[in-house]
């Protein structure tokens, strides 16, 4: 007696796998999916790799947009779902980050304020202090821009090092700093305006220009470049 199969039971033809069908019609053909069955490149002995893709996209679309500046913690989301490990989470972490600074990077020009805040929408409503490093060329086109410390309530000490040393990387020519002030005052406190002198001075000796410091929140800002203190 024949046993009827599943339609995921069907053996897919070569020509229609994702990384085939790539190859033949460009990426811009295939779904999300598809495009994530790509970048995995296999699934499990009990998990096949189009179920393992198909929840990774769920997963993207339902919590990047607000994991995306905690990435351990959405490594740790990815690494949930079973046929993920470490391995290719990171895969999938890697090609979120490179998208999104080609993206970001080749449309974004900084030139002053008003520029900068929309890259610090994510301090908005942070409960814990943020402190950022926004990363520029010489053009003042955008590299980076990536959280340096989080600290508890209104505490967010930050030394030159941590700033500094993946702009040195970068081959940055300029940094922008910012942190949010979670109780809602954006007056800068005595230790804002010693970070601030002392990453000014460390800017200098290491040829880079920190055009700024922005204290946010809420809706409100404080630019020290505005105030004539940079």
């Amino acid at each position: 007696m024949l046993q009827k199969l599943n339609k995921e039971d069907v053996p897919i033809s070569p020509m229609e796998l994702p990384r085939e069908k790539m190859c033949r019609q460009g990426p811009a053909n295939l779904t999300d999916e598809e495009l994530m069955q790509v970048i995995l490149g296999s699934g499990t002995a009990y998990n096949r790799v189009k179920h393992v893709a198909e929840r990774a996209v769920s997963l993207i679309r339902e919590q990047y947009p607000e994991l995306r500046y905690d990435l351990m913690l959405f490594l740790r989301e990815l690494t949930c779902i079973q046929g993920i490990g470490k391995a290719k989470a990171s895969c999938i972490l890697a090609a979120l980050e490179f998208s999104k600074r080609l993206h970001e990077g080749a449309a974004r020009v900084v030139k002053d304020t008003g520029d900068v805040m929309p890259l610090l929408a994510l301090l908005a409503d942070k409960k814990q202090e943020y402190f950022v490093c926004i990363t520029l060329n010489g053009g003042n086109r955008l590299i980076s821009r990536r959280v340096i410390t989080i600290g508890l309530a209104d505490q967010a000490l930050v030394h030159p090092r941590e700033v500094f040393s993946e702009a040195l990387k970068e081959r940055a020519a300029k940094i922008i700093v910012a942190h949010n002030h979670p109780a809602g005052d954006v007056s800068p406190s005595s230790e804002d305006m010693r970070v601030t002198e002392t990453l000014a001075k460390a800017s200098s000796i290491l040829g880079l220009d920190l055009l700024d410091h922005v204290i946010v929140s809420g809706g409100r800002y404080f630019s020290f470049r505005e105030e004539g203190l940079l």
